[in-house]
């Protein structure tokens, strides 16, 4: 008797995704995996080697779009997923063209530029702040023509592009302009943005952690379920994320109001299928749409397993591109609360030189795993954004306000020297 056959998803996997011995932990016992790579795109062939012992592969390196669908067909994949940004296009592409449920062209140019996402949402009726492309070789005249529009303070960031890199604040016109020249030199295309930088409620929403959180959210057939409420700590400068929490000290209330905003949101950009990051900041004028993202969040899928033993946020998204109907009627119970916490090197760092105390923080009490990402000697750039990270360390306590008292405790306790 013929066995049955399994399916085939299709990982388009490249830089900015995550380990893929994460992304196939759970997977042999559902599905098998085939990777999709640019094998230009890799500095190091070791990872392709390791790609192929953990899966089938399709280089299409150099291919067009059709002939990389052509290779991919002959593989007969069930479903298709990206886990970053830079993905996400390909994804799509090829998803278009084999017939396979992903969102499309128009809904993933919504997800990946600031601009269209803006354009988008204010259309499906949310309040946005102003967004406004710097242009391809910004003159004078055009600097000034921007900042005439603008109020200050602002935020200027890639137009596509991920965790904070080259994100900085200007609180005036002549910092704009330094940043408008050093960001923008030489590009022929708009490839930045401006935007009204959105001012915190006062009193904060929170008394412990910062004032925006995330919501984690699936998409199947159009129907959207959230998972969970994702707290944050407050940033490092200018606007380098530190560290979540699941499940976020909200208030009930307002978590509410956060989770209709999303839907929201989701709904207005179209998207139909696929695991979402939507990061919403709380103002005077009540819950405000940072940015949607089509993919999953980095450190999410580890910290609300802590939180809830039970859900596997990779085994989802494998699920969800598999056609899977899943639904999900409320946020996911916790047993605990769990956290990240990422070490960020400060302005002005360019080398890590030594790091102190990392093993008297993985006896501390609540700490499941640390992670020395910058290791002494390894360069360090604050501008690259939250990637540049030096450690990391997960866990669970019973309570918020014990993942402060860590916190505390690293800053007491962990020396890291720096270049």
């Amino acid at each position: 008797m013929a066995s049955e056959r399994r399916s085939l998803l299709a990982i388009v996997y490249g830089s900015g995704a995550t380990s893929p011995f994460s992304l196939t932990e759970t997977a042999s016992s559902m599905c098998d995996i085939v990777w999709v790579v640019d094998s230009n795109a890799f500095n190091d062939s070791s990872m392709l080697r390791l790609l192929r012992k953990l899966g089938r592969m399709v280089d299409i390196a150099g291919m067009a779009e059709e002939e990389a669908a052509d290779a991919l067909r002959d593989m007969e994949p069930d479903g298709i997923v990206a886990y970053a940004d830079a993905q996400m296009a390909t994804a799509s592409a090829l998803g278009l063209r084999l017939g396979l449920d992903y969102p499309d062209p128009v809904v993933v140019q919504r997800l990946l530029d600031k601009v269209t996402q803006r354009q988008a949402l204010r259309s499906g009726g949310l309040p946005v702040p102003t967004c406004i492309a710097v242009p391809g070789h910004p003159t004078s005249a055009a600097v000034d023509a921007l900042v005439a529009e603008i109020e200050f303070p602002v935020v200027i960031k890639p137009r596509q592009g991920a965790a904070s890199r080259d994100t900085l604040l200007a609180r005036d016109e002549a910092t704009l302009r330094a940043a408008v020249a050093e960001l923008s030199a030489g590009e022929a295309e708009s490839t930045m943005v401006v935007e009204s930088y959105m001012v915190g409620a006062s009193p904060p929403p929170s008394e412990q952690f910062s004032d925006y959180v995330s919501v984690e959210s699936i998409v199947v057939s159009g129907r959207i379920s959230h998972l969970a409420v994702t707290g944050r700590f407050p940033q490092d400068e200018p606007f380098r994320e530190t560290g979540l929490i699941i499940p976020s000290d909200f208030a009930p209330a307002l978590q509410l109001e956060v989770l209709e905003l999303a839907t929201e949101a989701i709904e207005a950009i179209g998207i139909r299928i696929g695991c979402l990051h939507t990061e919403i900041k709380i103002t005077d004028k009540g819950p405000r749409v940072i940015e949607v993202n089509g993919r999953i969040g980095g450190f999410v899928p580890q910290v609300l397993k802590l939180a809830s033993p039970s859900i596997d946020l990779f085994d989802i998204s494998r699920r969800v591109a598999l056609g899977e109907q899943m639904v999900f009627a409320e946020l996911v119970p916790t047993t605990d609360v769990a956290y990240v916490i990422a070490q960020q090197p400060p302005i002005g760092a360019s080398r890590v030189a030594s790091v102190d105390g990392l093993d008297r923080l993985a006896a501390y009490p609540g700490v499941d795993a640390v992670s020395l990402s910058r290791p002494p000697g390894a360069e360090v750039d604050w501008r690259k954004g939250s990637h540049e990270y030096v450690f990391s360390v997960l866990g669970t306590v019973p309570r918020h306000e014990d993942v402060r008292s860590l916190e505390h405790w690293i800053a007491q306790e962990v020396t890291v020297t720096y270049d």
